[in-house]
């Protein structure tokens, strides 16, 4: 435990912009405590940690979805409601 502790501030430190620090945080509290330290690889940037965010909704939910999904949100001026989202998709 304190091994991933000291992983997790070490990233931290790399990269503190809070958006980085709430996606690694959100990843954290999935790991279970069997989780071997020394095979963990962290994200080095929030572009990385981004980029790994979409590429598992890709593999969740399947390219197209995810293409289709994000280019609606991209050209809404106004964003858009989870209903609109919906229908569209």
């Amino acid at each position: 435990m304190l091994m991933l502790m000291q992983v997790i501030i070490g990233a931290v430190l790399r990269c503190p912009w809070p958006l980085y620090v709430r996606m690694l945080m959100k990843d954290a509290v999935r790991w279970r405590s069997s989780l071997d330290v020394t095979e963990l690889v962290l994200p080095s940037s929030v572009e990385e940690a981004v980029n790994e965010l979409l590429d598992n909704l890709e593999q969740h939910l399947g390219v197209v979805f995810v293409s289709h999904t994000l280019a609606f949100i991209t050209v809404a001026i106004n964003g858009l409601c989870e209903v609109r989202l919906i229908d569209h998709v």
